[in-house]
């Protein structure tokens, strides 16, 4: 950590000491949760932070160990250490790297039981998530080896049986572990009844996924 981050970061702690309270966001299965974290104590020699708990980030949790919060047009990302019904126990804030809270978009995850089939370039392949605006895709790194950034793609996709024909740009492909690599295509030409169908599985998703945390709150 570079000495100018450090500054901002114990600016941060500043802040945050005599803010005492702060909107956080989890995300289970790609769909947003939102929770108020209570700060309890700052351990500043372990740099971590003790936050009274809240119930409703406890589902996503058992996912994730990673909450988002906003601060001047900033996304700072805390790492949650340990936690229990009463007491979270996170990292330091760091900035964040990604964009969760920037989403123009829903983004859920795709069912196992339910999956959405993807085939582009004669590859078939598995969408890991979905929203109207592109997919995200996980798979072997020799499989799609020949599959191109900022390039333009026929795309198929398999929605409940139903097969929509679109095209699509693959905007980045990353490392996502060993022999893997995660792609994000973003969707440049849709049909509105396949946008809808999209919609629509999205919709779904949401409603089981809000069934999922129920239960766990039970």
């Amino acid at each position: 950590m570079g000495q100018e981050e450090s500054k901002s970061i114990w600016k941060l702690i500043g802040w945050l000491k005599k803010t005492k309270k702060i909107e956080v966001v989890a995300f289970y299965e790609e769909v947003p949760i939102n929770g108020v974290l209570e700060l309890e104590e700052v351990e500043e020699s372990l740099e971590q932070i003790i936050w009274k708990s809240d119930k409703k980030l406890i589902p996503p949790l058992r996912e994730t160990r990673h909450l988002y919060f906003k601060k001047d047009g900033e996304v700072y990302i805390l790492t949650v250490i340990a936690y229990d019904e009463k007491e979270i126990a996170t990292s330091f804030p760091s900035l964040a790297l990604d964009k969760k809270l920037n989403r123009a978009y829903v983004r859920v995850k795709t069912s196992e039981t339910d999956p959405v089939d993807v085939m582009i370039n004669g590859i078939q392949l598995s969408a890991e998530d979905i929203s109207e605006a592109g997919i995200g895709i996980l798979a072997p790194e020799d499989r799609v080896k020949n599959l191109e950034v900022n390039k333009e793609y026929d795309i198929m996709l398999r929605i409940r049986g139903e097969f929509l024909k679109l095209k699509g740009i693959i905007v980045y492909k990353m490392k996502a572990g060993k022999g893997f690599e995660r792609i994000g295509i973003k969707f440049t030409q849709v049909k509105p009844k396949d946008q809808d169908r999209i919609a629509k599985y999205i919709m779904d998703r949401q409603r089981e996924i809000a069934k999922k945390i129920f239960l766990f709150k039970g």
